[in-house]
């Protein structure tokens, strides 16, 4: 109402042009802009670094560099924060070159870079793989001023942890610790998920402990990655507990920790436990994911519940989830199992229906079920149909038409 009626000032503007770029609304920034240039308003640096941030949040970083470019023409100059969005924009592309170049371009303006620029860098060379050359930029950047703080360290640990190298994540933590900086929340984090993805979960369980005693609380992902670790170590007591503990705090479960607990007891073979996971997640609305319906039916199938698997894999399909290889591939080996050859080669059609192309193991299973029930017939067709498919039979396909058996070291995890 105030820009229509007229009397909105440059500040005005600025708060609305803000508000649109923060919410991606670039088109409408645009709008407004023109708006604003029709009324006779002239644009502040305010305003241009936000139209900058704007285009730098959707990527459009040749209409970013454009913007840049009207401050010189309107006779205005770039301040540091206009430098460091503009770089951050590049980061976030993946183009650490044009990031420098800005850099660059700041400096030799005589713009002093600030922390927000120092950190931009580390959390860049981070983000794009390159986190190895952030220990050199660090020293500099301490030599000119710079004060690193938990948000710098936090970029580093996470860069490593992203490589895999989590040894140099820990040797960061402590020179951070070292350094007076507390770690928060996101140090923490950041650390129990490397840990546990490197099967460190002794180091994951310290942090936890840690941070505990430092009265920090973990998110749902740390808990999530620590319960994954246990239920990998097949260890679904610890696994429990830490389940218990994150509903004692008051932190919700989601799909990614249910997945990880079903999948953890459905490979002791526990489907009571499994399947009375399920039923909570139904029960609290929480939307089972592909992994989760594979780990179900296949565990049902095992158990030669054959309705209930069929039932379960057609409310999966109902709720719109496609199967990939994998879920035929428990399908099919369980189907087979059970000596439902018929529905196991329809399962079969139903791939060849969705544009998924069997694999020989799959094939494999298929003949040795037939050649079971002495379906001779069907099983060297399947045979034929492999080929036809441009599909090469292994030693174990001619060790099943030969013999008449399949090898059971290929049948498929989970199935």
């Amino acid at each position: 109402m105030i820009v229509e009626n007229g009397i909105a000032s440059v500040v005005t503007y600025n708060i609305l042009l803000l508000w649109l770029c923060e919410l991606g609304k670039v088109s409408e920034a645009c709008n407004l802009w023109d708006n604003m240039i029709g009324k006779g308003i002239t644009p502040s640096l305010v305003s241009y670094n936000h139209m900058i941030l704007g285009h730098c949040k959707r990527g459009c970083m040749e209409d970013a560099q454009n913007v840049m470019n009207g401050i010189i023409k309107g006779g205005l100059k770039p301040n540091v924060i206009t430098y460091t969005i503009l770089m951050d924009g590049f980061f976030k592309k993946g183009d650490c070159e044009h990031a420098f170049g800005v850099f660059d371009q700041m400096v030799a303006a005589d713009i002093v870079p600030t922390d927000y620029t120092f950190n931009t860098i580390i959390n860049g060379l981070s983000k794009n793989g390159r986190v190895s050359e952030t220990k050199d930029k660090l020293n500099t950047f301490m030599k000119q001023g710079f004060i690193p703080t938990s948000m710098t360290y936090n970029s580093i640990i996470d860069g490593f942890v992203k490589e895999g190298a989590v040894d140099f994540a820990e040797s960061a933590y402590r020179e951070m610790c070292e350094s007076g900086i507390s770690p928060n929340v996101v140090t923490y984090t950041c650390l129990v998920n490397g840990f546990c993805k490197s099967n460190k979960i002794d180091l994951a369980l310290k942090m936890h402990d840690d941070m505990k005693k430092k009265g920090l609380q973990l998110d749902i992902t740390a808990y999530s990655a620590l319960i994954d670790g246990f239920c990998k170590m097949q260890d679904m007591e610890n696994a429990g507990k830490l389940f218990s503990e994150l509903l004692e705090i008051g932190l919700n479960p989601n799909t990614i920790v249910y997945n990880s607990m079903i999948s953890g007891f459905r490979n002791l073979n526990n489907m009571e436990a499994t399947l009375n996971l399920y039923k909570e997640m139904i029960n609290n609305k929480i939307p089972c994911d592909l992994q989760i319906y594979t780990s179900l039916i296949g565990g049902l199938l095992k158990e030669g519940k054959l309705n209930f698997a069929i039932d379960l894999y057609l409310d999966m399909l109902s709720r719109g989830i496609v199967p990939d290889m994998f879920m035929y591939t428990v399908l099919i080996n369980g189907l087979c199992n059970n000596g439902q050859l018929e529905n196991a080669g329809k399962i079969l059609k139903e791939m060849d229906g969705n544009n998924i192309t069997p694999s020989v193991l799959l094939y494999n299973t298929l003949i040795a079920g037939h050649f079971k029930e002495g379906n001779l017939q069907e099983a060297f067709r399947l045979h034929d149909e492999m080929l036809d498919k441009g599909l090469v039979p292994d030693d174990t396909t001619y060790d099943i038409l030969v013999n008449g058996k399949l090898k059971r070291s290929y049948a498929p995890v989970g199935a």
